[in-house]
Order: C-alpha cells, then structure tokens, then sequence
C-alpha cells in the first residue's frame, strides 16, 4: 500500500508535467500547487485501485472542483461554459 506522500509525490509530478490550467474552465491556476487543484477522475473510494494513476487525475480550480465532486454534472458543465 502507498503512503499518502506517494500521493503527494504524484501530484507534484503532475504538477511539473502539466500546464497549470482547470481543465474545465481554462482558468490559470497559479504557480503552487495546492491539494484542492488534484481531483480524481473516477473516485479513488469507489476505485482504489485508480489512487495512484496520472491518467484519473485532472487538475481543476476550487470551484470546479467543487462542482465535480458535489454538485453533479450540470453545475459542472456550468462552470465550463462561464469562463
């Protein structure tokens, strides 16, 4: 089992090898790479086997984020259309 900064590890990596941008909303997400910008595609508790893979991880702004794991695909498609 990985540790959580295997976790850790990944999202910096991913953060070095993307371009800083919600891939939602086009957003600039800023020079640091903050925990709430790594969302899992597919949920890592419904698929733990998935936790660690680059390709389940896409990078979103707080509120996309937000919309994503909370308010359903409606709100999320939302906020892409917004900015």
């Amino acid at each position: 089992m990985k540790k959580k900064n295997s976790q850790k590890q990944m999202f910096f990596e991913i953060w070095n090898e993307r371009e800083h941008v919600c891939t939602n909303c086009k957003r600039h997400l800023g020079n640091e790479p903050l925990a709430q910008y790594f969302s899992h595609i597919k949920p890592k508790g419904l698929y733990p086997e998935l936790k660690f893979d680059k390709d389940n991880i896409q990078l979103l702004c707080f509120e996309c984020h937000y919309a994503f794991d909370f308010q359903g695909e409606d709100k999320y498609q939302l906020k892409h259309r917004i900015y």
